[in-house]
């Protein structure tokens, strides 16, 4: 009997099927306004008050929509 093949490398990592494939999709706060359904007012707001996950890149947000949907899940 052969002996079965042993690779050294780590396995391949996979996207699990209970994550959305767009939860790394990079929002802008006007497609954050629009996604919400909110005034750009109050999503700035809650951008400044952290209240919201995001990064601040130069003078513009960058917001993971994926973060933003745990955070509407209340898992942030």
């Amino acid at each position: 009997m052969a002996s079965p093949v042993v690779s050294s490398s780590p396995p391949a990592r996979t996207q699990s099927s209970s994550r959305p494939a767009d939860d790394d999709e990079v929002l802008t706060v006007d497609e954050l306004v629009s996604w919400l359904r909110l005034s750009e007012s109050t999503v700035l707001k809650l951008l400044s008050e952290r209240a919201i996950p995001a990064r601040k890149v130069g003078h513009q947000w960058r917001i993971r929509r994926g973060r933003v949907r745990d955070w509407l899940d209340g898992h942030e």
